[in-house]
C-alpha cells in the first residue's frame, strides 16, 4: 500500500524540520496517538489506536529514522502490532521552500496484516489516506499556534485536539467521500432524504 503525497504549510522550514523531529507535537497530531517518547535521538516509541471500518484496536509500536539531513528529510521504518493485527511501514519525509512557506513530500510503502486487513485493501488504503490527511492538518495547526506566538511574544499554546468523537466522525466521512463516486453521491443522499420521509409518513399514521 502507498501513501504519498504532499502538503503545504504556512510557516519556514527551520519550525516545520523542529515539529518532525518533536515526539510531544506528533503526539498531539496524529489521529489515535495514544504516546509518543523518545528512546533514542533517532528512534521513538509509542502507542496509536487505529480504526479501519468495523475493526478498531491499540498497536504498540517503533519508529526509527536513518539518513537525517538537516532542513530537508529523512528516511522512517515504523513497525507496531496488536490484538487486531500488525502493521509496518518504511519511506521518506522531505521538506522544501523558501520564506514563511514549507512543502512537505512524503512517500511511504505500508503493510497490514491481521484483522485490520480482513476489511478489504480499498477501505484500508482510503482509511490510511484521511488519517494522513488529518494528521498534516493537526500539524498545521500547530505550526499556525507557534507562527502566532512568535509574532505576539507570548507562550505557545497548543490547539485544542479535536475528541475521538469528532475524529471518528471526519474519519468516516472522509473514507466515505474517497470510496464513494461524486456521481452516485447525489443518489445516496437523495435516497436518504426519500426514506427519511418515508418514515416521517409511517410514523405520523401510526400516532393518527
Amino acid at each position: 500500500m502507498k501513501i504519498q503525497g504532499t502538503y503545504t504549510f504556512e510557516a519556514p522550514r527551520e519550525r516545520v524540520w523542529r515539529a518532525l523531529l518533536d515526539p510531544e507535537v506528533l503526539a498531539r497530531t496524529l489521529p489515535g496517538c495514544e504516546k509518543l517518547e523518545r528512546t533514542s535521538e533517532s528512534s521513538f516509541r509509542g502507542a496509536l489506536t487505529v480504526q479501519v471500518g468495523p475493526v478498531k484496536g491499540q498497536f504498540q509500536g517503533t519508529l526509527d529514522l536513518s539518513d537525517l539531513v538537516p532542513l530537508e528529510g529523512y528516511r522512517m521504518k515504523l513497525s507496531g502490532s496488536g490484538s487486531a493485527g500488525f502493521m509496518n511501514g518504511e519511506g521518506t519525509l522531505a521538506i522544501s521552500g523558501e520564506g514563511a512557506t514549507t512543502t512537505l513530500t512524503y512517500d511511504i510503502e505500508a503493510q497490514v496484516g491481521g484483522r485490520i486487513a480482513g476489511v478489504g485493501q480499498r477501505l484500508v488504503e482510503s482509511s490510511a489516506k484521511v488519517v494522513t490527511k488529518q494528521g498534516l492538518e493537526g500539524l498545521g495547526r500547530e505550526l499556525a499556534a507557534m507562527t502566532e506566538a512568535e509574532a505576539t511574544g507570548a507562550p505557545v499554546v497548543p490547539p485544542e485536539a479535536p475528541s475521538q468523537a469528532a475524529m471518528a466522525a471526519k474519519l468516516a466521512a472522509g473514507v466515505a467521500a474517497d470510496l464513494i463516486p461524486p456521481a452516485k453521491r447525489r443518489w445516496l443522499v437523495g435516497g436518504l432524504i426519500v426514506g427519511l420521509a418515508l418514515l416521517v409518513l409511517f410514523l405520523v399514521r401510526a400516532c393518527g
